[in-house]
């Protein structure tokens, strides 16, 4: 097949060019359209991965629905446990009333470590206690992830993979 005459893929764009793709574009965006937050969470995953941390396995518990006894509608909770060569995090996510969350976690061993929690929107932080528990109280639901540092210089670095608060 040969190029259309007075063709050359050399020129430069003209009208004819910009509403063939204006066209594509359109069809594009109406037959499979870009999935909502797909580019924060795709630049989230990015800054996550270029941490030089070791990452952790992911252990996941559901507690059993019927857990709960009386009258008293059930809290949802779930427990997930992280695993790596060199620390184990178990955290509790408890919804609130208002649908933000509460995260309740364990670093093992115990040591002081500071915690981050990362997400698509930035950063918290906070630091364990004596016996390695942590506390983020106010957090609303979506794509996170945990970074665990020692103190010092020439701390180390663990962090979860991404997960659905």
């Amino acid at each position: 097949m040969s190029a259309p005459i007075g063709y050359s893929p050399d020129d430069p764009l003209d009208t004819v060019d910009l509403e063939i793709l204006a066209d594509l574009a359109r069809i594009s965006m109406t037959l499979d359209p870009v999935p909502e937050g797909l580019v924060e969470r795709s630049l989230f995953a990015i800054t996550l991965a270029g941490l030089e941390a070791e990452v952790m396995e992911l252990e996941y518990v559901r507690v059993p629905e019927m857990s709960v006894r009386g009258e008293a509608p059930p809290v949802e909770a779930r427990t997930i446990t992280f695993t790596a060569e060199s620390l184990t995090v178990m955290i509790t996510l408890s919804t609130r009333d208002d649908t933000r969350i509460r995260i309740d976690g364990w670093a093992a061993p115990a040591g002081e470590l500071t915690v981050e929690l990362h997400r698509p929107d930035g950063m918290v932080s906070t630091t364990t206690d004596e016996d390695g528990r942590f506390v983020f109280e106010d957090v609303a639901p979506g794509p996170a992830s945990l970074l665990l540092r020692t103190p010092g210089a020439d701390g180390g670095a663990v962090t979860t993979p991404i997960i659905e608060l």
